[in-house]
């Protein structure tokens, strides 16, 4: 993950405080489980993220040999392919 654990953590407990704070959300839940919650949620999100960039760099492996002789550049390659799959599989980062 991009994030240590210990600042996934932090995060969800700010992002659950302010949500605690605002007048017009009433929470159903007690802190633990919305901490709980946020948590899993920030976790799934980030594993995302992580599994998109893995499925581009296993794309790109098939250009392996046209990438080493600079035929292709990696990084706009890079670029250009985890856009498209973004926009194909609806994942906003």
């Amino acid at each position: 993950m991009k994030l240590s654990p210990a600042r996934v953590e932090r995060l969800a407990a700010e992002i659950v405080d302010v949500l605690a704070e605002q007048d017009d959300v009433r929470l159903q839940a007690d802190d633990a489980k919305l901490l709980h919650g946020v948590r899993e949620i920030m976790i799934d999100e980030l594993q995302a993220e992580e599994r998109l960039e893995a499925d581009v760099r296993a794309l790109l492996d098939q250009y392996r040999n046209d990438i080493a002789a600079g035929r292709l550049d990696y990084s706009e390659l890079y670029r250009k392919t985890k856009s498209r799959l973004m926009r194909e599989r609806n994942i906003i980062l």
